[in-house]
C-alpha cells in the first residue's frame, strides 16, 4: 500500500518536469512485439524523432539491443529518466508498460493489441477482472494505471469505436486515431515462403483443463492420415498457457509450432486457418483466405469465460463447425471446392478497417508528430 501511495506522489511531481517533444518511448506488454513493435520498426522513420524502446525483461532488452536500437530496461535509472522527460508514450496495453508514475503531462497513446472479440477493460461485467474495473476507491488505489486515461487510442474503424472502444476505454471519438494497425500493415506485406498446403490450427486457452487432444475433439492419428492422403500439413499453435505435450515424431504431416516462433510467419504461411474464440482470425483476415471456426464447446466456453461482444455474432466470414467429423469433412471441401466466403470476408475486412493498402505507417507517424 505504501508503494502505491508513493507512486501517486511521484506521478503528481512528474507533471512539473519539462518534457522533450522529440523523444518518443515505445513498449509492449510482455515482449518485443505487437503493434508497438511494428510501429517502432516501421520502414518510415521521421526526421527529428528519437525512438526509445523500454524493455520489460532482460531477454527482451538483449534482443532489442542486438537489433541495434536504443533500449533501456524498465526500472533502470535511464529508463526512469527517459520516462520522466519524454513527451510521448506509445504502448500496446497500459501506460504501466513504460511507467504510470512518470506519465503526468506525457501524451499517452494506446495502440492496443487487436480487435476485441471478448469484452475488454471497462466493458467487463463478469469474471475475475471485474474487480479491477469496477471504479471503487480500492480498485483505483491498487490499479491507478488503469484509471490513467489514454490520451489517444488507435482504432482502425468507426465500427470498433462504437461497439467497444467508446465504452471500454471511456474515450470520445476525437481521441481515436483512425489508422490501420501497424501489425496489419506488416502482415499485408508478408508473403508465403513455403510451397506446402498448410492448415493452421490455433485454439484459444481454456482454463477448465479440458483435454484438447481427446479423440472426439482432435484425433491426431486421423488428421495425420487425412493430410498424408491429400498431401497437406496440419500445423498447431497452442496458447502459451496451454500445457499440452505431443510426440510429433509419430506423425509425418503434423507439427507443433513453438511459441518462440514468429506468429506472423505462421499466419502468412497458412492457406487455411482453424480457430475457435481467438481474435487471431482478425489478423488472418488481411490475407482474405478461408477460415474455419471449430467451436466444439461453444455453450460451455461462453458460460465460463468473459462475455463476448454481441456484435461478434453478426460476423460471417467462415464456416462454423462443432464436431471432429465436420472438421475432417470441411477440410476436405476447402481443398477441393471453390471458396464461397470470399465476398463475405471482404465485407468484414472493410467493416473492421482491415482493408488498408498502406505500405508503411507514415500517415500515423505524421499525425502523431502534430499532436
Amino acid at each position: 500500500m505504501i508503494d502505491k501511495l508513493f507512486k501517486q506522489l511521484v506521478y503528481f511531481f512528474s507533471g512539473w518536469i519539462k518534457r522533450d517533444s522529440s523523444k518518443w518511448l515505445f513498449a509492449s506488454h510482455n515482449d518485443f512485439g505487437d503493434n508497438a513493435r511494428y510501429l517502432f520498426e516501421d520502414s518510415y522513420n521521421p526526421a527529428g524523432i528519437r525512438k526509445i524502446w523500454i524493455a520489460t525483461n532482460k531477454h527482451e532488452y538483449r534482443l532489442v539491443k542486438n537489433l541495434g536500437y536504443e533500449c533501456y530496461l524498465k526500472g533502470s535509472l535511464k529508463a526512469k529518466f527517459h520516462a520522466l522527460t519524454a513527451k510521448k508514450y506509445i504502448y500496446t496495453c497500459y501506460v504501466s508498460d513504460i511507467g504510470y508514475q512518470y506519465s503526468r503531462n506525457a501524451i499517452c497513446i494506446n495502440l492496443w493489441h487487436g480487435i476485441p472479440l471478448k469484452k475488454i477493460e471497462f466493458d467487463i461485467q463478469q469474471g475475475p477482472l471485474v474487480k479491477k474495473f469496477n471504479g471503487s476507491w480500492l480498485s483505483r488505489l491498487k490499479h491507478p494505471e488503469i484509471y490513467r486515461k489514454h490520451d489517444y487510442v488507435l482504432c482502425p474503424s468507426n465500427y470498433i469505436y462504437e461497439y467497444s472502444f467508446a465504452s471500454a476505454f471511456k474515450i470520445s471519438e476525437k481521441q481515436t486515431l483512425k489508422f490501420a494497425y501497424p501489425r496489419s500493415i506488416f502482415l499485408q506485406n508478408m508473403t508465403k515462403q513455403t510451397k506446402n498446403t498448410n492448415f493452421l490450427y490455433v485454439p484459444t486457452w481454456r482454463d477448465n483443463g479440458r483435454d484438447l487432444l481427446s479423440l472426439d475433439i482432435l484425433d491426431l492419428d486421423l488428421i495425420d492420415q487425412f493430410c498424408r492422403e491429400r498431401d497437406c500439413y496440419f500445423n498447431i499453435k497452442f496458447h502459451p498457457n496451454t500445457n499440452v505435450e505431443i510426440d510429433v515424431n509419430k506423425y509425418t504431416n503434423i507439427s507443433v509450432i513453438s511459441n518462440k516462433d514468429d506468429p506472423n510467419r505462421c499466419l502468412a504461411d497458412a492457406d487455411y486457418l482453424i480457430t475457435d474464440y481467438s481474435s487471431i482470425f482478425f489478423d488472418y483476415l488481411v490475407f482474405n483466405k478461408p477460415i474455419l471456426f471449430y467451436v466444439y464447446d461453444e455453450i460451455e466456453y461462453k458460460s465460463e469465460s468473459r462475455e463476448i461482444y454481441p456484435e461478434m455474432g453478426d460476423i460471417d466470414c467462415g464456416v462454423k463447425i462443432y464436431t471432429q467429423a465436420q472438421l475432417i469433412l470441411t477440410m476436405g471441401k476447402f481443398l477441393t471446392e471453390k471458396d464461397s466466403y470470399t465476398d463475405r470476408r471482404k465485407e468484414v475486412i472493410k467493416k473492421f478497417g482491415l482493408d488498408s493498402n498502406e505500405i508503411d505507417n507514415s500517415k500515423l507517424y505524421k499525425y502523431l508528430s502534430e499532436i
